[in-house]
């Protein structure tokens, strides 16, 4: 085995690099697949989603959204017709 697939065999724990994105993001995943709603939801909470109320008014909102599609896989999730309202609503 070469150098590169030696690295990419090692276990790495990504929470630190996760922690310092800034950039608007939307995470969006589906319920019946092989990552569970609850990763999804510690990976929001990493980029600061879901930690606070967000207030009556919504002004406390993080710039992280956090979509979890039922009875979907991602195998359909692209196709699933609830996903392009959400994007269009995070992009607008």
């Amino acid at each position: 085995m070469d150098k590169t697939g030696q690295l990419l065999r090692q276990p790495y724990d990504w929470t630190e690099e996760v922690r310092r994105l800034t950039t608007p993001a939307l995470l969006a995943y589906a319920d019946a697949d092989s990552i569970p709603p609850a990763h999804a939801a510690e990976f929001f909470a990493l980029l600061g989603g879901g930690l606070n109320d967000a207030g009556w008014d919504g002004s406390l909102a993080p710039d992280m959204h956090l979509a979890i599609l039922p009875g979907r896989t991602h195998y359909s999730i692209f196709c699933a017709p609830e996903l392009a309202t959400i994007v269009a609503d995070f992009i607008s």
